[in-house]
């Protein structure tokens, strides 16, 4: 393996990508003008991933073979195998503008900066229409800190935690100690919490460069899988407050239960409309979190009723 200074590591898992994962590599290979190492977990596909992975000759690429454990453990494999200055986590069925990683990696270098957020788009068809903007009401084109940005997100009720649009600064992550909360849905919420309550320095631009395609096919959507989803937000629910239990986290504590509330009511959609299993998912809810710290994320009669609704449902009614 080459030892020579690397700039930025892309890092991107695929599972039954075969049909993706060459076109975005071919992409992202183009790019010259920054020192890359791209790192593909292919994390126990099934289908030709490996071949089309071989068939890639180019000594920036590396690929970790791996049996199945899931997206966040692919990326923490990345993770632990990269050796770049900066790390962009990628999906690998998206787009993004050709020059996404040397806009990011300038602008972060520029703004001297840990965590660099872009923008995108989020859609159904891969449009580039402003009216798909991810993300529209953030503190734009200044220094913050993650404290700020905690606060100032769950003001706007705007929380972009997509690690899609992050660059990265390596020696942030190592300093304190962050990976992927392991599950099967949802850890990117925590991994975004994460950086910020490190409190370092946050720079969100309004430009976007990132192209997040809705696949309806995808597992996310699939039956069988909405009761992971739903168990997911339990544990986002229950580590949100946790983190707002922490002294350290005193001067953020009210925006983290604020969110947790926030996050209870994207459980509570799932598990009233999708979730086949609800008497699991109400004891893991109940047995996970207390009602006594939603309540102090309630910061209107709108969210009082809703806590009032999801009391009802998961404790009261059989």
């Amino acid at each position: 393996m080459s030892t020579a200074k690397v700039d930025v590591s892309i890092i991107i898992p695929v599972y039954n990508g075969g049909d993706s994962i060459g076109a975005q590599l071919e992409k992202i290979l183009l790019e010259h003008r920054v020192n890359l190492e791209v790192i593909v977990i292919n994390d126990g596909s099934t289908d030709n991933t490996r071949e089309v992975l071989s068939a890639i000759q180019d000594p920036r690429l590396q690929v970790i073979h791996q049996e199945n454990q899931g997206v966040y453990a692919a990326r923490n494999a990345g993770l632990a195998a990269h050796r770049g200055d900066w790390i962009i986590l990628l999906d690998a069925d998206d787009d993004f503008t050709d020059d996404m990683i040397y806009q990011r990696f300038t602008q972060a270098v520029k703004h001297d900066v840990d965590i660099f957020i872009a923008n995108g788009w989020r859609n159904d068809f891969g449009s580039r229409d402003p009216a798909t903007f991810v993300h529209k009401k953030q503190i734009y084109n200044r220094k913050i800190t993650g404290f700020e940005w905690i606060r100032s997100a769950v003001s706007l009720r705007e929380w972009p935690h997509y690690i899609w649009l992050q660059i990265v600064r390596s020696d942030y992550i190592k300093r304190n100690g962050i990976i992927f909360h392991l599950g099967s849905s949802h850890k990117d919420i925590l991994w975004t919490t994460d950086l910020a309550l490190s409190n370092g320095r946050f720079y969100i631009s309004d430009v976007p460069d990132y192209v997040y395609v809705n696949n309806g096919n995808s597992i996310t959507h699939s039956k069988k899988y909405f009761d992971a989803r739903t168990l997911s937000y339990v544990g986002v629910i229950s580590q949100l407050i946790a983190y707002a239990n922490e002294e350290k986290n005193r001067d953020v504590r009210k925006a983290l239960l604020v969110h947790a509330v926030e996050e209870s009511r994207h459980f509570f959609g799932l598990y009233r409309k999708k979730t086949r299993d609800k008497n699991y998912a109400k004891a893991q809810f109940r047995d996970q979190i207390r009602f006594t710290d939603l309540i102090k994320g309630v910061n209107s009669l709108k969210k009082m009723w809703f806590l009032v609704r999801l009391y009802a449902t998961l404790t009261l009614q059989s």
